[in-house]
């Protein structure tokens, strides 16, 4: 009886180390970089400054140049994006669906919602998701992180659904609240 209970107990212990779980999200961090947005034979490139908080996310885009296109600002409750605000310079629109806010305001698809956990590598954790591998399944996107140059973040994502792939190449990390 004794060696059925330590059987079980070890059981349970391995197979409870091999489950991943999401990281509680970080205080706060930046990332900046580039992102290329391609679906079909249309391609957009921008460069990108992401600040993140427990309460909210700001998202700039720029063009290659540095001319602002677009400033998003996702105000969260908990892990929910309860408004998106976009900033067009002289005018700010609101919603509660941000990719639809971005799209039709910018022409870019772009996944937000899950950003600020796909850009670190992790699973958003209110939303059910897959592994294949190396490769996260959530939401219909295939996302890939790798490059782990300073072995915390990956410098590199790519994220596909259907026709549409999107690359983000990060350059420069900071983990401390922005």
């Amino acid at each position: 009886m004794q060696r059925i209970k330590l059987a079980l107990t070890s059981a349970v212990l391995f197979l409870g180390a091999c489950t991943h779980l999401p990281s509680p999200p970080a205080a706060g961090f930046s990332a900046q970089g580039k992102v290329n947005i391609r679906q079909g034979n249309q391609s957009d490139t921008a460069q990108f400054v992401w600040l993140a908080s427990p309460a909210q996310d700001q998202l700039s885009l720029s063009t290659p140049f540095g001319s602002v296109l677009a400033e998003l600002v996702l105000h969260y409750q908990g892990d929910v994006i309860r408004l998106a605000e976009l900033n067009r310079g002289t005018q700010i629109d609101r919603a509660e669906d941000p990719e639809s806010l971005l799209h039709t305001l910018t022409g870019l698809q772009l996944p937000v919602s899950g950003l600020r956990w796909w850009l670190r590598g992790q699973a958003r954790p209110d939303t059910p998701y897959e592994r294949d591998g190396e490769v996260l399944i959530q939401n219909g996107w295939r996302i890939s992180a790798s490059d782990y140059r300073s072995g915390t973040y990956p410098y590199r994502i790519e994220l596909s659904r259907a026709d549409l792939k999107v690359r983000i190449m990060i350059t420069e990390w900071n983990t401390a609240a922005p």
